[in-house]
């Protein structure tokens, strides 16, 4: 028991082990592309909206969560803009 308690202090001055450290075949990193910000896709608008349709898009909203407007009025103008091009 003395035996493995030895060995183990005298290879506790390292963290690591040097046969775990292979620098022979470092692959050198290549950085990921970073993800766009919301800010850099969107543009933010002011529109007019009819009472009617403000109230059925923020009741639709509360009930699916955040950027649930975002998604809807997004989702409205592709197929309006689809149809009518």
């Amino acid at each position: 028991m003395d035996e493995l308690k030895s060995k183990i202090r005298s290879t506790s001055g390292s963290s690591v082990h040097p046969e775990l450290i292979d620098s022979s075949t470092e692959v050198p990193t290549t950085p990921k592309p970073k993800k766009k910000k919301f800010e850099e896709l969107h543009k933010r608008d002011t529109v007019w909206i009819e009472n009617e349709l403000k109230k059925r898009l923020d009741r639709e909203s509360v009930e699916n969560g955040r950027g649930e407007k975002t998604r809807i009025i997004n989702e409205a103008l592709r197929r309006y803009f689809s149809t009518n091009n």
